[in-house]
């Protein structure tokens, strides 16, 4: 059975230039005309027979012309002949190959002292050892950014250098998008046999894509359970009774395996210090949340990790988290009126003993906007054109701002308000409704996302069209809202609503005036991929960057400062998706070739594939020599006609 295929199908519009050489001569064709005379039969006769043999040798003449064009156009096209009759070669025959090397952080999982990546980086040493100067290799990984600087195609083997580059993807490309990109490779590569290795764990990800290439796997490992214990969700606990130096992190232990394990250590690591300990122990399959304390030692920007000291996958052993703690932050409340007994109080432990200052909206002035680190808004009134810029110099300043609606909301203010949240205000409701969405997504709400709320009623509430960034939510109606720089609650926050004798309230209220105190750090928890705004940045690596367009994405976890160069910047802690932390390994769909131990004898499988363009060229300068031969020939017997 024969297979033809063209490696430059595209091309083959060029062979419709075949018909070239015909169309010419249909229309160059010109009927001579004729002339009589009397008695001239013998040298008619002869013309005839002339006219016939000229006819037949430009017929051949253009046959061949036309052939000449095919075969170039058919050449340039790349023709590939395959058969299983002919005979196979212990020498394989110049190929392509892509080895697409999974870099996902399952990979990184150690056994036999060496990680998978490691084990997969030999698997490509042992390809180049058996790789030809005519053969050219490209290796892939699933990292965009190194795809993009390391993927190319090298002739022979790929360097040493170019695979001690290759590090793992926190946030890895799409199988499809990562076989797009080897099939373009391969496609570049010109050659007439390509080919695709992958060398994965096939951990948690189905592979279901089809390629128009022979597709292979090479075996990595087949040790099975893996066993992986991974630690999550460090958030800082408030401090609702007391405000002191002690200060105690939730986090979340995973035992990802199915054995039980005790004594295992957890440490807490403060600025590059250690700064506590413990250990714990948890059944197999489960999850835990614990606690940790520590003591901080200074006031300012705190960020650090919980770790656990696990050997089998270091790339989900931490947990980074950040926070800015001053014993005795200031808290202004702008309004005519003071706050509720149920938010004060709160506002009161949190600055550590110290009532909130009343500032009239009148009495605002940019002298005060540096002595606070959080600004309420509550039953201001009208908003002034003087305390509107007050706001927007507070934007500015990167101070937080929480606005809590009350009982009235002047025609101005609620404008206002509708344009900074991107809302549709409505009037006040007195209707009970119950609170059905938290958000756990957010760093006000991530510690009662997961918690029943005892009394989740609001019995007043302001009433407004649904939004993207709702952190609480009640029959679709939104409670609590934010933006980069400030809240805004829209329950009566005056009213006796049995949500604010919650105790998730407090945490909520505590957590939200804690975020606001830092408004230049985004309050959602940020993941790997997620974006940070700054001008500069300070990288988990230690390396800085000025950005001319102020929105960075993350490409690893670890704890990024903003604009460092000011004097407490702003620390933002980015940890990762716990995608393959589970060792949950999965058959893939797509047609695959899996390989034995021994896969260095099973490599390079296109083995019968034959390239045509040399031949077709040869051909094709056979018949221009042909063709030169006949028009010779017959220029030679027209001049030896007209000489006799």
């Amino acid at each position: 059975m024969f297979q033809l295929s063209f490696l430059n199908a595209g091309l083959l519009i060029f062979a419709a230039a075949t018909l070239l050489p015909l169309i010419i001569w249909l229309l160059a064709k010109k009927k001579p005309r004729q002339i009589l005379f009397s008695s001239l039969k013998f040298i008619k006769l002869s013309q005839q027979q002339e006219k016939s043999r000229t006819r037949i040798t430009n017929i051949i003449l253009l046959i061949i012309r036309m052939l000449i064009i095919l075969l170039v156009a058919l050449a340039v096209a790349r023709p590939m002949l395959a058969s299983s009759r002919f005979a196979k070669s212990d020498k394989h025959p110049p190929t392509a190959l892509g080895l697409i090397l999974d870099t996902s952080y399952s990979m990184d999982y150690i056994e036999e002292r060496q990680t998978r990546i490691d084990k997969s980086l030999k698997a490509i040493q042992s390809i180049n050892a058996i790789a030809t100067e005519a053969d050219r290799l490209i290796l892939i990984s699933r990292d965009a950014i190194w795809n993009d600087l390391h993927a190319q195609i090298y002739a022979g083997a790929i360097p040493e250098e170019i695979m001690r580059s290759v590090s793992l993807s926190w946030e890895p490309m799409s199988w499809e998008e990562t076989f797009a990109f080897a099939e373009a490779k391969l496609t570049e590569s010109q050659m007439p046999n390509r080919e695709i290795y992958l060398l994965s764990d096939f951990v948690n990800e189905e592979i279901s894509v089809k390629s128009q290439y022979p597709l292979a796997a090479i075996p990595i490992s087949e040790l099975e359970p893996r066993q992986n214990l991974s630690v999550s969700e460090a958030r800082v606990l408030p401090q609702i009774v007391g405000r002191g130096k002690q200060q105690t992190l939730e986090f979340r232990l995973t035992n990802h395996g199915n054995q039980d394990r005790d004594e295992i250590l957890i440490q807490a690591v403060l600025d590059e210090v250690k700064v506590a300990e413990r250990f714990v122990s948890i059944p197999a399959r489960q999850s835990l949340k614990e606690e940790i304390s520590f003591e901080i030692r200074s006031e300012g920007w705190q960020s650090g990790y919980i770790e656990v000291l696990d050997e089998h996958l270091g790339a989900d052993n931490r947990a980074y988290f950040a926070f800015e703690y001053f014993q005795h932050p200031r808290v202004a409340v702008v309004g005519t009126q003071p706050l509720p007994l149920h938010l004060a109080s709160i506002l009161q432990v949190y600055t550590g003993g110290i009532k909130p200052d009343l500032i009239h909206p009148s009495n605002l002035n940019r002298q005060m906007l540096d002595d606070y680190k959080v600004f309420i808004f509550y039953e201001f009134g009208e908003l002034t054109p003087r305390l509107r810029e007050m706001i927007l110099e507070l934007d500015s300043r990167q101070t937080g701002s929480l606005f809590c609606l009350g009982q009235s909301l002047a025609p101005d203010a609620k404008s206002f308000l509708n344009q900074r949240f991107s809302l549709n205000l409505g009037e006040r409701k007195q209707d009970k409704i119950s609170i059905d969405f938290i958000s756990p997504h957010h760093h006000p709400t991530a510690l009662i996302a997961d918690k029943d709320l005892r009394f989740p009623q609001i019995s007043s509430y302001w009433q407004s069209s649904a939004h993207s960034s709702s952190l609480i939510s009640a029959a679709q109606y939104p409670l609590a809202v934010n933006n980069p720089k400030s809240a805004l609650w829209l329950w009566d926050i005056s009213a006796s609503s049995a949500f604010f004798t919650d105790p998730a309230f407090a945490v909520f209220a505590y957590r939200q005036i804690s975020a606001l105190q830092s408004a230049s750090v985004p309050m959602a928890e940020l993941k790997v991929g997620d974006s940070i705004r700054a001008s500069e940045l300070m990288l988990p690596s230690l390396d800085k960057l000025s950005l001319a367009y102020p929105h960075y994405i993350t490409h690893e976890p670890g704890i990024y400062v903003v604009n460092p160069s000011l004097e407490n910047p702003a620390r933002i802690a980015v940890n990762i998706e716990y995608n393959d932390s589970d060792p949950l390994r999965v058959q893939p769909k797509t047609k695959l070739k899996m390989l034995s131990e021994d896969f260095t004898q099973e490599v390079f499988m296109s083995r019968l594939g034959r390239d045509l363009w040399k031949l077709l060229l040869a051909i094709a300068l056979a018949l221009v020599i042909l063709e030169i031969i006949i028009v010779k020939s017959q220029e030679h017997k027209s001049q030896y006609r007209s000489n006799t």
